[in-house]
């Protein structure tokens, strides 16, 4: 990691810290969420209703504070033309993001240890096989930071995050929650974003092998895909006309 980005990235902290707004909405709301989640679930839940539980919890996470957050920062950052002024100097444009979003992931990774922790805490067994876990948090990071780096450009202020953001939040988390309704994931569940991460989890805490979580896999890295293309075609580094 190159010292422009930790230099970039420490600023960047400042910044965020500085907006309550966002602020609350990257770290009181996904833990505060995350332990009313796992305190709901009776003390003899076996494995299926925490991978539910978890599955949920570490989409909150990535739903506030990676995806929020990214499309908050990232419209804050180019309206006030902070974006530009990085731009006309000699740093790169992926280390001039890399730099802006190291917080929001590093404080993502926490708030999931912590949330994990709390459902641990309070009953959850421990993943079978931890593998689908790792890879629910690494790909689910991917996409929300696509998906919010896409949903910026459509996006005037950290403000105006609050409704932009809403329509895939309804997409993340409805989904999410129509698939753990079903129980046991389909082909047409990995069409909601949720999904893969759903049943990533699933997998970890019930025992499935490496060759059942493919599916999934393959789900979410469409999915980050496709956000990723969009974010690049969308993409502003100047403020909005």
């Amino acid at each position: 990691m190159s010292s422009a980005v930790l230099a970039l990235g420490r600023t960047e902290w400042k910044l965020l810290s500085r907006n309550k707004a966002v602020l609350i909405s990257a770290t009181i709301v996904p833990l505060l969420l995350g332990f009313v989640l796992a305190n709901n679930v009776p003390a003899d839940a076996g494995p299926l209703p925490w991978s539910v539980i978890l599955g949920m919890q570490l989409l909150s996470v990535q739903g506030f504070t990676l995806y929020f957050t990214t499309t908050a920062t990232l419209a804050s950052r180019r309206e006030d033309r902070y974006l530009k002024r990085l731009r006309s100097g000699e740093v790169p444009d992926a280390a001039i993001l890399s730099g802006l979003l190291l917080p929001v992931v590093l404080l993502g990774l926490v708030q999931t240890v912590v949330v994990v922790g709390i459902a641990m805490a309070i009953g959850a067994p421990a993943p079978v096989n931890p593998v689908p876990v790792v890879l629910a948090v690494l790909l689910g990071f991917a996409m929300s930071l696509a998906a919010g780096a896409a949903t910026s450009a459509w996006t005037k202020s950290s403000e105006q995050a609050q409704i932009t953001t809403m329509p895939w939040f309804l997409v993340l988390i409805g989904g999410s929650v129509w698939v753990s309704v079903g129980g046991e994931n389909t082909p047409l569940a990995y069409l909601v974003p949720g999904g893969g991460v759903m049943d990533l989890v699933r997998l970890a805490m019930t025992g499935g092998g490496i060759g059942h979580a493919l599916p999934a896999t393959g789900a979410l890295l469409a999915w980050t895909v496709v956000l990723t293309i969009l974010a690049r075609t969308w993409f502003r580094w100047e403020p909005r006309a």
